[in-house]
């Protein structure tokens, strides 16, 4: 007897990636480079041991359009994320501020969510290789499967990395390790996409 079996995987989102313009990420770059002279910024994360962070100012506008078209790309990709059905009207996308994260060795960020609908992280300058370091540097994604177990997203860093962009949601949980073998910054911009709730 012959039996018609059908799988149904729950529905889900995900993250996407990319490079940045060679153009763009090399004016960034330079910023990262001088982002101490920017103004700073305090989060509920920031300690002792946690990287500093400044805000993105002079390249800020031109980040925020390629932020715009892989926002766009996102949601073609993973339609809903931002269809929150919470509110009596949609509301249009605010793109904040985004900043550069200055993690020097030893330090880490700790496991943690953003606020808003989508958030990403661009990796400007990984002086390790997370692939020959077991651990040292890596960015990984926490989340819960639908048995309740905690799972992660591992993603290795090394050199060639630079100049990637992740976009994922902003209550996904993440972390970076610290790294150890040199003294050289770690340079990462993050920024979130909200929704603007301003009359």
């Amino acid at each position: 007897m012959k039996h018609e079996l059908k799988i149904h995987n729950f529905y889900n989102f995900g993250y996407m990636s990319t490079k940045l313009p060679k153009d763009l990420y090399e004016k960034l770059l330079k910023e990262c480079c001088k982002a101490r002279k920017n103004k700073q910024l305090t989060t509920g994360l920031s300690s002792t041991g946690v990287p500093e962070h400044f805000y993105i100012e002079k390249n800020k506008k031109e980040l925020l359009e390629f932020i715009k078209f892989c926002h766009q790309t996102y949601e073609q990709n993973f339609p809903g994320v931002s269809d929150l059905k919470i509110l009596t009207d949609d509301l249009p996308f605010k793109y904040g501020a985004p900043w550069v994260n200055l993690q020097k060795q030893h330090e880490f960020i700790p496991c943690h969510s953003h606020d808003g609908v989508l958030s990403y992280s661009i990796w400007m300058q990984i002086p390790y290789d997370s692939h020959k370091e077991k651990y040292s540097g890596n960015f990984n994604f926490i989340y819960q499967d639908i048995l309740g177990r905690t799972r992660t997203e591992v993603i290795n860093l090394s050199k060639k990395d630079e100049g990637t962009l992740l976009m994922f949601p902003s209550k996904l949980s993440h972390i970076v390790y610290p790294f150890y073998k040199n003294k050289k910054i770690r340079m990462a911009i993050s920024g979130n996409i909200r929704l603007d709730a301003r009359p």
